[in-house]
């Protein structure tokens, strides 16, 4: 934990304080009463296929109609706005990797409707150099946590191989370029005719996630389904 992280715990101590406005939190999540009905909960109308947010609950949303993906579906707790960019920032970014308690808890109900069951979980694995950068996988958190909730094993079975350039500010046809060869499947054996659950922490475009089901499916896989905290909604998403 970095100094500034020690001070922020010190003055903003997460067991008593709201993770999202740090003001007394009295209920028995890390997120206050208050804050969790502003929350932008990702439980209207969704389209059928990549989970995001539409105007109307639809089958295929105009982006997912005459695609054929390698990912079967997507489900997400949140839209990618509001409160919710700043916690995933911070998980991600900030080293507050105790926030995977909480996404996990928003995630379980959303699992048990949408999914029900899988037989391993596996997440989008990060280069060396990426980890070192950052001290951690945040989707590699996510997954352990959300595996102590519903005791499906965590399967380390993907590999990055390559660096690749961002990924902010490319449209999804960029995305999957930069995205080509970068990942592996290094335990066929753990994937073959297996129902896996894919989980990250945003659907943006949806490439990285459809990058790595390509490679689960070639090894195997009889079905990969994708569980995110967050998608960016219909609305906001340009996929070009």
């Amino acid at each position: 934990m970095s100094i500034l992280q020690r001070i922020r715990e010190i003055f903003y101590p997460r067991n008593l304080t709201c993770s999202v406005c740090k003001r007394e939190n009295f209920s028995l999540s890390s997120v206050c009463d208050e804050c969790m009905a502003k929350l932008p909960f990702n439980d209207k109308s969704i389209c059928g296929n990549c989970g995001r947010a539409t105007a109307y609950s639809t089958e295929y949303c105009d982006y997912c109609k005459n695609r054929q993906t390698s990912v079967d579906f997507s489900r997400s707790a949140f839209e990618y706005a509001d409160a919710v960019k700043n916690l995933v920032r911070r998980f991600k970014y900030d080293g507050e990797k105790y926030l995977a308690e909480f996404f996990v808890e928003m995630l379980k109900p959303v699992f048990l409707k949408h999914i029900g069951y899988a037989d391993a979980i596996v997440f989008v694995p990060s280069t060396k150099r990426k980890i070192r950068q950052r001290g951690y996988n945040q989707g590699e958190i996510l997954a352990k946590e959300f595996s102590s909730f519903c005791k499906i094993p965590v399967v380390k079975v993907l590999e990055k191989v390559k660096e690749t350039e961002s990924q902010v500010g490319l449209n999804l046809k960029e995305r999957m370029k930069n995205l080509k060869g970068s990942f592996k499947v290094t335990e066929r054996s753990q994937v073959k005719g297996k129902r896996l659950l894919l989980i990250d922490d945003v659907l943006t475009t949806g490439s990285t996630v459809e990058t790595v089901a390509e490679q689960l499916k070639k090894a195997g896989a009889r079905e990969v389904i994708v569980l995110t905290v967050a998608s960016v909604s219909f609305s906001r998403f340009n996929g070009e």
